[in-house]
C-alpha cells in the first residue's frame, strides 16, 4: 500500500491584499474639496460636467472624458461646477507592498489626452461591472483587473523623474501634523505661534517650512478650509450668513468674501438667493 507524505509548501513570495480602496461613480453639485493630501494614488475619469481641478500650482478645467491621475503626497484640491459625475478610484501604496518596490518614488503621467484616458476609462468600466456582480468570484476578477490597470499606468504612465523636494516624503510629513491640527480646530482662532509649537520652531521658520512644501501659505490654507466648511453649511442649513461665518472662524468678512467669490464665482448672499428661488 502506497504511502503518501504531506508537503510543507515553502512561499518564497507572499501577496498580502489586505488593504482598502474607494472606487465608486460619485455625483454631486458644487462639491468643493479643499487642498489636502494622502498616501494614495487617485484616479478621476469625468463622465459628466465639469471640474476645476488644481494640484499644487497647476490648474486644471476637467470636462466629459477627462482624466487626472494625483500621484501620492502631493497636494490638490477640486470644485465642481455645477452638477457632476465622475469615476473615483484611490488607491493606497500599501497595495503594492511585496509587488512593485519603490512605488513611493514613482511618478505617473498627470494629465492622460483624451485617447489614453479612453483606453484607461475600459478598463475602469469592467472595474465597475466586477463590482456591481455580487457573485464571489467577481471579488477575484476586480483585483485582476485592478493589477492590470495599474501594471499599464507603471509601464505606460510613468514620468521617468522624481518627485521634487516639495512633494517629497519628508516634506510633507514635516507639517502633517499642522495640517491636522488646523483640520480639526480651524472652526477656533488660530495663531501662528500656537501652529509653530507643534513643530518646536519659529512662526517665521514654521511659515516658510509650509510654503515650502505644499507651494501654498498657512493663511491660503486655513482659508480653504474655513471656505469648504462654510459652502457646506450655506448649502444645507437655512442659518444665517452672519452664524455661518462666526461657526466657521471667520473674523475678517472683506478677505472672505474675495476669497469665497475666486473660488465659487459669487457672493455668498448669490447663491443662497439662488437656493431659495430654485
Amino acid at each position: 500500500m502506497n504511502e503518501f507524505k504531506h508537503e510543507n509548501i515553502l512561499h518564497k513570495r507572499h501577496f498580502d491584499l489586505q488593504f482598502s480602496i474607494r472606487f465608486e461613480v460619485v455625483e454631486d453639485v458644487n462639491f468643493y474639496s479643499p487642498f489636502h493630501w494622502h498616501n494614495h494614488i487617485e484616479i478621476l475619469y469625468v463622465l459628466e460636467g465639469k471640474i476645476d481641478f488644481k494640484v499644487e500650482q497647476r490648474k486644471y478645467l476637467l470636462t466629459e472624458g477627462d482624466m487626472i491621475i494625483i500621484n501620492s503626497e502631493i497636494i490638490h484640491s477640486s470644485k465642481l461646477c455645477g452638477h457632476a459625475r465622475y469615476i473615483l478610484l484611490q488607491v493606497p501604496l500599501s497595495a503594492f507592498d511585496g509587488v512593485y518596490d519603490g512605488i513611493e518614488n514613482v511618478v505617473l503621467k498627470e494629465r492622460p489626452t483624451n485617447e489614453e484616458a479612453e483606453k484607461l476609462f475600459s478598463y475602469l468600466s469592467l472595474m465597475l461591472k466586477s463590482v456591481d456582480d455580487q457573485r464571489q468570484e467577481n471579488k477575484i476578477k476586480f483585483i485582476s483587473l485592478l493589477y492590470d490597470f495599474f501594471y499599464l499606468l507603471l509601464t505606460s504612465y510613468k514620468v521617468e523623474q522624481k518627485k521634487s523636494g516639495m512633494s517629497s516624503y519628508y516634506g510633507i510629513n514635516r507639517i502633517s501634523p499642522i495640517m491636522a491640527y488646523v483640520e480639526k480646530e480651524f472652526r477656533n482662532k488660530i495663531t501662528l505661534s500656537e501652529v509653530a509649537e507643534i513643530l518646536n520652531v519659529t512662526p517665521e521658520h514654521m511659515c516658510r517650512l509650509f510654503k515650502k512644501y505644499t507651494d501654498m501659505t498657512f493663511n491660503e490654507y486655513l482659508m480653504s478650509l474655513r471656505i469648504s466648511a462654510f459652502y457646506q453649511m450655506l448649502q444645507n442649513t437655512n442659518q444665517k450668513i452672519s452664524v455661518i461665518l462666526e461657526e466657521c472662524g471667520i473674523t475678517n468678512y472683506k478677505v472672505f468674501i474675495r476669497e469665497f467669490k475666486k473660488t465659487f464665482g459669487k457672493t455668498p448672499e448669490m447663491i443662497r438667493n439662488e437656493m431659495q428661488n430654485s
